[in-house]
């Protein structure tokens, strides 16, 4: 389980560098779009992005087979996040007393980062990729919230 946890965020971590990267593309094309005269320039980053399809797709690969030797079902191995570990009763009962947790942390979790977007006026010339940030805390905290339910239990 903490393998597939750190491997988990790591691929959010990884998908989040990818996005920042692909932000910061979207803002030239935005200003291309605003500024239709020559000369048009837009750049990306591609080592984040690079970074996100290779390392993010071995890890997932790696979360998928160790799923699938497990679920015995392809469905089952690519659309159930891979901290879904229930060989038996007692690990299904950890698994929804879990993922209770995880949801209900979202309820508290989703207006404390829905009111630090309130910050992003103040911040967006020095982090303009903020509201990215704010939207990967999202699947981290409840990953989060997941992962200690988990270990409490079992």
């Amino acid at each position: 389980m903490n393998q597939k946890f750190l491997m988990s965020i790591g691929i959010f971590v990884l998908f989040g560098w990818g996005m920042i990267a692909l932000y910061y593309a979207q803002m030239d094309f935005a200003e291309v779009i605003n500024n239709p005269e020559p000369p048009w320039t837009v750049t990306i980053n591609a080592t984040p992005v690079f970074a996100a399809l290779v390392f993010g797709g071995i890890l997932s690969a790696i979360l998928f087979r160790k799923s699938k030797k497990k679920n015995k079902s392809f469905a089952k191995a690519f659309f159930l996040p891979p901290e879904f570990e229930e060989t038996d009763e007692r690990e299904q009962e950890i698994t929804a007393k879990a993922c209770r947790a995880s949801y209900v942390t979202m309820w508290y979790a989703f207006p404390v980062l829905t009111a630090l977007m309130l910050f992003y006026p103040f911040i967006s010339e020095t982090v303009p990729y903020y509201p990215v940030i704010i939207i990967m805390l999202f699947p981290f905290v409840q990953s989060i919230a997941y992962f200690l339910t988990w270990r409490k239990h079992y």
